[in-house]
């Protein structure tokens, strides 16, 4: 809690203290006592998009170089969707870990912006490729694989918060 804000318990009533305490952060942008949250609730998002990646990546590894005609996609795309599925959430993980550090150096950050999006852009190529070719006409809002792409939209449209600049919320 910032030490700009004060609270007098004796000359305020719990309302005022409250109402002061929602203005402030009004001003500042965000709800107070949150602010330890922001460096690790990224990983909510990327811990399991990568997890359901991976495992459906190393699910086609078995078969990409043997049979992948039997799914009734060409092989070239077989294969690249099952690379997509292995590197991307590589990508992703290692996009976090800058974006959780967030180190001073701007080459540093800028590499692990481009980490991020390209393990989501990974993952929006290998699950619109599933939809597309397995899902199309039968697939609900609620499947995983939808879930899945609007995961990889998301950190691929947002990248790491690092990478774009931070201008404080000004009093209306």
């Amino acid at each position: 809690m910032s030490a700009s804000v004060t609270y007098d318990v004796s000359g305020k009533s719990l309302m005022q203290s409250l109402w002061a305490r929602v203005r402030h952060a009004r001003i500042k942008g965000r709800m107070p006592g949150f602010d330890w949250s922001s460096r690790f609730a990224h990983w909510a998002l990327r811990i399991p998009l990568g997890g359901l990646l991976l495992y459906y990546g190393l699910q086609k590894f078995p078969d990409a170089l043997v049979a992948p005609g039997s799914y009734g996609v060409p092989a070239v795309l077989f294969v690249l969707a099952a690379l997509a599925e292995v590197l991307g959430p590589i990508a992703l993980f290692f996009g976090g870990l800058i974006e959780t550090w967030r180190p001073k150096n701007g080459g540093l950050r800028l590499a692990g912006d481009v980490m991020t999006r390209g393990g989501a852009f990974a993952g929006v190529a290998a699950v619109a490729g599933v939809i597309a070719f397995f899902y199309w006409g039968s697939l609900t809002i609620a499947d995983l694989q939808v879930m899945a792409l609007g995961l990889s939209l998301f950190l691929l449209f947002r990248g790491n918060v690092y990478g774009h600049s931070q201008r404080p919320v000004t009093k209306a």
